[in-house]
């Protein structure tokens, strides 16, 4: 980025919701990506709904968010890394799985980042030296799901174990799905608190634990399911089921 602009002191930041909408010119469609082991590739659009061109730089990472396009060792190829999206555009970005050995028995996740990168300001080359830009910085997952796996996806979030151990909620994945909690709630009686607000994830045979109150015997949880849909479930702890 340096490169690209030498006078600017350039801030990129992760992108939340509110920021998307409000300030970012550069929109993903979708919130996650689902990348099938039987595709030959699978074709990410992002938008420009802002009033100025926008660079566009994407990259995939696989899990480390410090991680740049130069640092990836995410196995895919994706074309273009470097776009210029004019006002009401459209650009494809095109990912190509690369070959490399994954697990064939459960989903890999991996991270799609899109940076938005605005343009210089109109004074950048009028000898005015000191100005601050704020790149937008989109992160999604990026799903590797391999042929063959047991179950589907959407019944994943129904299949979690939820047990409780005094203070701590523990909740087991068995299936190979990732599952994407948004929220937690642990309900005693008519009372209930969020133990999970901002959003966690329950890798495929893994487990999660939060803290939750002693009597806690109910849990509202609600996932994000293939098509960034929120779902909600309920369930009594030591069962199964929503």
């Amino acid at each position: 980025m340096k490169a690209i602009f030498p006078r600017a002191l350039l801030l990129a930041a992760f992108t939340l919701p509110f920021c998307q909408d409000a300030l970012a010119g550069v929109v993903v469609n979708g919130t996650r990506v689902i990348y099938p082991a039987q595709a030959r590739e699978v074709t990410v659009q992002v938008d420009n709904v802002g009033d100025s061109p926008a660079l566009v730089q994407a990259w995939i990472d696989s899990g480390d968010a410090n991680q740049t396009a130069d640092t990836s060792d995410a196995p895919f190829v994706l074309t273009p890394p470097i776009a210029r999206v004019e006002p009401g555009r459209s650009q494809a970005l095109r990912l190509i799985f690369s070959g490399a050995q994954l697990p064939t028995d459960r989903e890999t996740v991996f991270w799609l980042n899109v940076l938005d990168v605005p343009p210089s300001p109109d004074n950048a080359d009028s000898g005015e030296q000191n100005y601050l830009q704020v790149a937008f910085r989109s992160r999604l997952k990026l799903f590797y799901r391999p042929q063959g796996l047991k179950g589907v996806a959407n019944d994943a979030p129904a299949a979690l174990r939820w047990t409780r151990n005094g203070d701590r909620l523990r909740v087991e994945n068995p299936s190979p799905f990732h599952v994407t909690l948004a929220e937690v709630h642990a309900v005693t009686g008519s009372s209930e608190k969020a133990v999970e607000d901002k959003g966690a994830m329950v890798a495929p045979k893994q487990s999660l634990e939060f803290a939750a109150p002693a009597g806690t015997n109910q849990v509202r949880f609600i996932t994000i399911n293939d098509y960034g849909g929120r779902v909600e479930h309920t369930v009594r702890l030591g069962s199964t089921g929503s």
